[in-house]
């Protein structure tokens, strides 16, 4: 069993181990690369030791060149089955290596602060379950608007972005965006004065990580 990390096109696999202390290996097709473990009856657990075995290869990828990182837990059979993906699918992956090369991931989460606030009814049905309804249309509302606000100013210093996580169940909004390495310093300094300005609105980054949100075409 192949166990896969990632897609890249730097010259060598880098000197972690993979998954159980397996030794890494490339299957390539010329300049084209996935970093792989190899298993016998390998049974994944999803468990913390394995998310940072396969994180720590990964990162470790992506301080030797640019990388599309694998999900988790992916697995072929043998290396044909890696290669007639590459042979297959070669021209996306370059493309998408070169769109994050140079680049990193930083998670951007705009929380709303959970205190309601007061509101006024009025009518027959301005009991307690209105009100409740009426304090998280605004709650929502002050989420959204926070969060465009936030975008708008870290988009210039952005590649690109994409939404991670949305729930206005826990009044919060997640975004992730692909930051030129030189500007992840004032990418986050400009979030975190964003943050200071807007009430009631906690802001936080997290990162840099490698390009996850940005190698959907991969998995």
């Amino acid at each position: 069993m192949i166990y896969l990390y990632a897609i890249t096109d730097a010259a060598d696999e880098p000197d972690v181990p993979g998954l159980e202390g397996a030794p890494l290996h490339t299957i390539r097709d010329g300049r084209l690369a996935v970093v792989a473990s190899e298993h016998d009856g390998l049974r994944l657990r999803a468990a913390e030791e394995e998310l940072w075995a396969h994180e720590t290869v990964v990162e470790a990828l992506m301080e030797a060149g640019a990388v599309l990182p694998v999900r988790m837990g992916s697995v072929v059979e043998n290396p044909d089955a890696v290669l007639a993906l590459l042979r297959e699918r070669g021209r996306d992956f370059s493309k998408a290596l070169d769109e994050v090369r140079g680049a990193v991931e930083i998670a951007v989460r705009a929380a709303v602060d959970p205190e309601p606030a007061p509101r006024a009814t009025s009518g027959p049905d301005a009991g307690p379950g209105a009100a409740y309804m009426l304090d998280r249309l605004d709650r929502k509302q002050r989420v959204e608007e926070a969060g465009a606000r936030i975008h708008a100013s870290l988009e210039p210093l952005a590649r690109d972005h994409t939404p991670i996580a949305s729930s206005h169940e826990r009044m919060a909004l997640r975004t992730a965006y692909l930051v030129d390495r030189e500007l992840v310093d004032d990418f986050a300094e400009t979030a975190e004065r964003v943050g200071d300005e807007l009430d009631g609105v906690t802001v936080a980054c997290t990162g840099p990580w490698p390009p996850y949100s940005f190698a959907a075409g991969v998995n």
